[in-house]
């Protein structure tokens, strides 16, 4: 790995952020696995393959105005990329705001991402990469 993936994930944020879903994808293994880990006990939020990534992705999307997630630290672990972001945008039903702080990781593989899973914070994110070493 090298700090090149480091770079095309944070494109890939920025893609998403500006709702090119196409740029996204690209980024995206046809096998990727999502899993929203203690964040969401809600089994159905999990993904698998190219088409739930997206169908997950676009359901974020429909679901809040101004949807966006900012990358505030970035790091390389191995083959995982842990990222701290800012979740946040305005429901679209509700009209609340809000804004959370989580983490990623990102397996990379042939510079495309094979999972993406979601932690409450870096720290949990960071123990979770090293156990699985």
């Amino acid at each position: 790995m090298t700090e090149a993936n480091v770079a095309t994930l944070r494109a890939g944020y920025e893609a998403l952020n500006r709702r090119d879903l196409s740029e996204v994808m690209a980024l995206i293994d046809d096998d990727i696995t999502f899993d929203p880990g203690p964040l969401t006990p809600d089994s159905d939020a999990s993904a698998r393959g190219r088409d739930g990534f997206r169908s997950l992705v676009q359901s974020w999307l429909d679901a809040f105005d101004d949807f966006r997630i900012e990358p505030l630290e970035v790091t390389q672990d191995g083959d995982k990329l842990v990222a701290a972001v800012r979740q946040s945008g305005r429901g679209r039903g509700s009209g609340v705001d809000i804004a959370v702080e989580i983490a990623h990781v990102w397996t990379v593989r042939d510079g495309q991402a094979i999972r993406l899973e979601s932690y409450p914070n870096v720290q949990a994110a960071r123990e979770a990469v090293s156990r699985a070493r």
